[in-house]
């Protein structure tokens, strides 16, 4: 393990250089909030009436909006953290398919989050609206703590998508190339020969047009004469 000497050393370390990111800034803040959303509605989210034992949500006695908040911003802490880890090996990542698949995917998920969320505060909003004023002894600031933090992930998670627009848009395509040690078939253009280059068309045969006159030439050019021969005298 490299322990930095100085400063400037820390400051160039890969941790800080990775903490300095608005992504890596972004998923921070997005898993705080969720944490504070979730946590919040847990500790005294849940609260009994001064004339009975049984708990009710402090959101209008609704239990799906108490409900629907810790799951939310339980299942929005996660996906902070699994994203946080990937950004971190994100660097080491050498297939180009598997990258921009990734990035693909962290936009499609920060445009759903924001859309839960403003759903989320929506409700909560109304159903805090609805319930009666001092219905409950405690819990007000709980509720408005994660109605209040729930507009915050509204805006968080839009800027994270915006974050991976602008990485999924500047990240230039690169084609696939595949050599003949992979197993790939390279492709060549064949150009038509030009009208200076020779054209060698083939032989077909002794008989055909295009035969060599070459090896036709000791036969036509140097005829043979004829033999005397010699009779024996009688």
């Amino acid at each position: 393990m490299h322990i930095p000497e100085s400063l400037q050393d820390l400051a160039d370390s890969e941790a800080v250089q990775f903490l300095k990111r608005p992504k890596t800034i972004t998923r921070i803040f997005a898993g705080v909030f969720s944490l504070i959303v979730f946590s919040s509605l847990l500790t005294d989210g849940y609260q009994n009436k001064t004339d009975n034992s049984q708990l009710h949500c402090v959101l209008n006695s609704n239990s799906a909006a108490c409900s629907f908040a810790v799951g939310a911003g339980l299942l929005s802490f996660l996906s902070s953290l699994a994203f946080l880890a990937l950004d971190a090996h994100e660097v080491r990542l050498s297939s180009t398919r598997f990258k921009t698949a990734f990035q693909l995917l962290d936009l499609i998920l920060a445009v759903i989050w924001a859309a839960i969320w403003a759903v989320g505060f929506c409700f909560l909003a109304n159903q805090w609206h609805r319930s009666p004023p001092r219905y409950f002894l405690l819990g007000s600031n709980s509720a408005k703590a994660a109605i209040t933090f729930s507009f915050f992930s509204i805006l968080i998670w839009i800027f994270q998508a915006y974050l991976a627009f602008q990485e999924l848009r500047n990240d230039a395509p690169v084609p696939y190339k595949r050599s003949l040690d992979e197993g790939g078939v390279v492709l060549t253009s064949l150009s038509p020969p030009s009208a200076a280059s020779p054209v060698n068309t083939p032989t077909t045969g002794p008989h055909g047009p295009s035969y060599a006159s070459s090896s036709l030439s000791p036969y036509l050019s140097t005829p043979m004469a004829p033999r005397l021969a010699m009779m024996p005298d009688n």
